[in-house]
């Protein structure tokens, strides 16, 4: 999975559970943030990413989150697992992915990189 990516995601989960009026996301490993934007609530998410001129964007389905990076055309699955937990599976690379949230710092972890990455 693409760093940005990651930080689409994150960008997702915190507006999730911190509200829509989150309006970016500091990437830790980039050291910046994102230049991605959007509006996201429990039925759907719809973000542009603005370095790329992507749309990242999908619909919830009752039980996970079908979002689609226009930039890749991949698809992604996005799912809550539990208080402050998600997780999900990045059909481009095949692998699955969580995030889980300690006070305002999200931890990404990629099962396909076996690496972590923080936001906030």
């Amino acid at each position: 999975m693409k760093q940005y990516q990651r930080a689409a995601l994150a960008l997702v989960v915190a507006k999730l559970e911190f509200g829509d009026n989150k309006s970016n996301i500091y990437d830790y490993n980039e050291n910046a943030y994102p230049q991605i934007s959007g509006n996201v609530n429990q039925h759907e998410a719809k973000l542009y990413d603005y370095q790329r001129s992507v749309i990242f964007e999908g619909r919830n389905t009752g039980r996970e989150f079908n979002l689609y990076d226009y930039g890749h055309s991949e698809f992604i699955s996005l799912k809550k697992k539990g208080v402050k937990k998600y997780e999900g599976y990045h059909y481009g690379n095949s692998s699955y992915f969580e995030i889980t949230i300690s006070g305002s710092t999200l931890s990404f972890y990629d099962l396909g990189t076996g690496q972590y990455y923080r936001f906030s």
